[in-house]
């Protein structure tokens, strides 16, 4: 019997890295993104993921994509929310269409994501929706106030639903991944510390829903280096983040 995920943001990086790799291990799988021409791209390399393009930020048409995805699949037994932006911003001007565009895509549309989704997945005998956030809103990074205020909205999201959700019979995974190299980190000024391969945080992220994990954080040692600094005393923690200012 066929087992169905639908991946959003699979036209590149970790979106397109995790829809190759469950499609390599027998999953029929709904790549959600813009750019039809790499999801066609996709769909022509394998023919067991299936071109789904559809901008997430409108509503109207994410309701009519899914309730037409609704009449062709029986289920979902996997959602992976990968979709995501990341824009910098000047603390002396706070560019609020920023703000707005961040949290639109990587707060608002994975709300709406869950709402639209949550029927075909509870049409599963095991449905698991798997949120991917980041390890950047455990610090106050300089010049990620938008990036980190969504991902810290999207964490918190995520650990509530999973309370309201616990006798639903699904699942709810929350990813917090560090620095991985794909088109949107590659656009950093800035030295990433523990910098993995796509491949392998896709890798990672298949391991970790196998083993139905609760909460996916990784590398471990950025991990690790990140509470400790979060142990500091306040005062010194702030000292130190601002000691990583960017010019």
């Amino acid at each position: 019997m066929s087992r169905y995920c639908l991946i959003t943001g699979a036209s590149s990086g970790l979106g397109r890295e995790l829809a190759i790799q469950y499609a390599r291990e027998g999953w029929q799988v709904i790549a959600v993104a813009r750019s039809v021409n790499a999801l066609n791209e996709l769909h022509q390399e394998y023919s067991t993921i299936h071109a789904f393009p559809l901008d997430l930020t409108n509503t109207e048409l994410f309701i009519s994509a899914v309730n037409h995805l609704a009449e062709q699949i029986p289920a979902l037994d996997l959602v992976i929310l990968n979709a995501g932006s990341c824009d910098y911003v000047d603390a002396n001007h706070l560019p609020l269409d920023i703000f707005e565009r961040t949290m639109t895509l990587n707060f608002q549309a994975q709300v709406a994501a869950v709402k639209l989704l949550l029927p075909l997945l509870q049409k599963s005998e095991q449905g698991t929706v798997a949120i991917v956030s980041s390890l950047a809103h455990l610090f106050p990074f300089t010049k990620a106030q938008a990036y980190g205020a969504s991902k810290a909205a999207l964490s918190y999201f995520a650990d509530s639903l999973r309370v309201d959700l616990t006798d639903s019979g699904i699942r709810v995974c929350l990813i917090e991944p560090g620095f991985v190299d794909t088109p949107l980190t590659q656009k950093n000024d800035f030295k990433m510390p523990f910098l993995l391969q796509v491949s392998d945080a896709a890798g990672r992220i298949r391991k970790g829903l196998d083993a139905q994990q609760q909460r996916i954080r990784f590398p471990k040692r950025l991990v690790f280096s990140l509470h400790l600094l979060n142990l500091l005393p306040y005062s010194l923690r702030c000292k130190v983040a601002a000691g990583m200012r960017q010019p």
